[in-house]
């Protein structure tokens, strides 16, 4: 039976019990007053035969979801966005391979305020075991994760956490043309924009593209908890005519915040996307996004190392798409990220709007690159591009950097000053796209061959930890060698 008509059976059964309730909170058809006893019997066949929903307490009512079958299954109003879930709650792994299911989206804590003086220091926190899996009914349905809030999702190559649509609980998906079957997961962070006042940023209060919530502070050490071995899969949902979410969003998120082990998968839009900022990440997966599969602007100054990017023929554009202020190619703090071992495969697709690509930089970002491997099919576009003279201007003041790279394309450069640029970084090498340059597609080659199957020696920037000391050292570049697969047991669809 399909998940949306599991839903709706439990919808009909459990309003008429609860016709009678009062209280001064709307519960929805799974709010049920069982707050001295959590346990519940589920009286139809199969699945188990305890309530593992997750729940929470509001006003002394206990609102929990209803077990169908091996699934939990969520009423539309467990959580809105005019009524988000404000205090702790946990979402458990269900066994044979369950998975909670939610109508809508999933909102955590009360940080949306326009006062920031209104946010709570201490907000709620959702945890989501190992193994959990989260679908989402709606289109428009997100996971936003407040100000003041945090996400705890720790899986484990063994037992990643998965959100996705409920269709692919089914089966009812095409891994390589599907997108945007539900919203994404946005955090929305006290960290610093370049677009806030300056001057002023304790009172900051940007907003989320889609209306999908208030971001910004001063706080660029903020917390908004963990993501670990997290994947996202067929999100992206347009919200509006040109703006759809990202797979993963991170709003002005600080660095104590831990993330690794993130894969997006068919977006509709970026993979991920940092606004302001400073979270650093490793190890992320980014494969069959729609736009860009890496994204930044308006401050970040976070750090990424281990990216392995991969376009599909269906729908792409670039690996990495960096902005400094859309508005201000000027506006300070400057976007100015670190990125380290990252791999860029491209693909054949190519319109007459767009076409896969590797790196553009562009409206005055900053950017440090070390140990890439960009390369993909002959219709596949340029490796690199710098556009606009406040980003070019960057590279004499040793703000705009790029050593121990492999390009690989039939294009490799736009235009000269990108040549000039990556011609004049330590240790790059420039091939065709008929070098061999990665082993199934995913591991970096060992050795790197050119086109007339000639080994090109390739320097690796080792100390990267000099750099910055969220760094690995490294003997390698790209992103993935084949004597230290990260990607293996929790990465979707790399056939490795």
């Amino acid at each position: 039976m399909k998940a949306n008509k599991l839903f709706a059976l439990s919808a009909l059964t459990a309003s008429l019990m609860l016709a009678g309730c009062g209280g001064d909170i709307n519960l929805t058809p799974t709010s049920v007053d069982n707050s001295t006893d959590n346990s519940v019997t589920n009286p139809g066949g199969g699945g188990s035969t305890d309530n593992n929903c997750a729940s929470y307490t509001d006003d002394g009512v206990t609102v929990r979801g209803s077990v169908e079958g091996d699934n939990c299954v969520y009423s539309s109003n467990f959580s809105t966005p005019n009524n988000p879930i404000r205090t702790d709650i946990r979402i458990v792994d269900l066994p044979n391979d369950g998975a909670h299911i939610f109508p809508n989206g999933l909102y955590i804590g009360d940080g949306l305020e326009n006062d920031p003086a209104n946010i709570p220091a201490n907000g709620p926190t959702l945890t989501i075991d190992a193994g959990a899996t989260l679908a989402f009914q709606d289109a428009d349905g997100f996971v936003q994760i407040a100000r003041g809030s945090k996400i705890i999702a720790e899986g484990e190559a063994n037992a990643p956490i998965t959100f996705t649509a409920d269709e692919d609980l089914t089966g009812d998906v095409n891994k390589d043309t599907d997108r945007g079957l539900w919203g994404g997961v946005i955090l929305l962070g006290r960290g610093i924009s370049n677009k806030c006042d300056q001057a002023d940023l304790e009172n900051c209060s940007l907003e989320a593209e889609g209306g999908a919530g208030l971001y910004g502070g001063s706080d660029n050490s903020d917390d908004s908890g963990v993501l670990s071995h997290v994947v996202v899969k067929y999100a992206g949902f347009e919200v509006a005519v040109g703006n759809e979410l990202n797979g993963i969003t991170f709003y002005a998120i600080g660095d104590a915040t831990q993330v690794d082990h993130i894969q997006v998968h068919n977006n509709v839009d970026d993979g991920i996307e940092f606004f302001g900022g400073a979270v650093n990440f490793k190890h992320a997966v980014l494969t069959g996004n729609g736009d860009d599969s890496l994204d930044w602007a308006d401050g970040w100054s976070g750090a990424g190392q281990y990216i392995y990017v991969r376009h599909n023929e269906s729908l792409a554009n670039r690996g990495i798409e960096g902005d400094n202020n859309s508005g201000n190619f000027l506006a300070e703090p400057f976007t100015s990220p670190q990125i380290a071992n990252m791999t860029i495969v491209g693909s054949n697709y190519s319109t007459t709007d767009r076409d896969s690509e590797g790196v553009l930089l562009r409206r005055g970002t900053q950017a440090e690159l070390y140990n890439f491997v960009i390369t993909g099919p002959e219709l596949m576009g340029e490796c690199l591009e710098l556009d606009d003279a406040e980003t070019s201007d960057h590279i004499a003041d040793g703000n705009m950097v790029i050593e121990s790279s492999v390009v690989a394309c039939a294009e490799n450069f736009a235009d000269q000053t990108a040549q000039d640029w990556f011609e004049g970084g330590a240790n790059n090498v420039a091939l065709t796209d008929a070098a061999t340059v990665l082993e199934n597609g995913l591991y970096t080659a060992s050795p790197i061959l050119d086109a007339a199957g000639a080994e090109v020696a390739v320097t690796a920037k080792a100390d990267l930890s000099t750099v910055n000391p969220f760094f690995d050292d490294v003997d390698f570049v790209g992103a993935i060698s084949a004597d230290d697969d990260w990607t293996a047991g929790w990465a979707f669809d790399l056939n490795n």
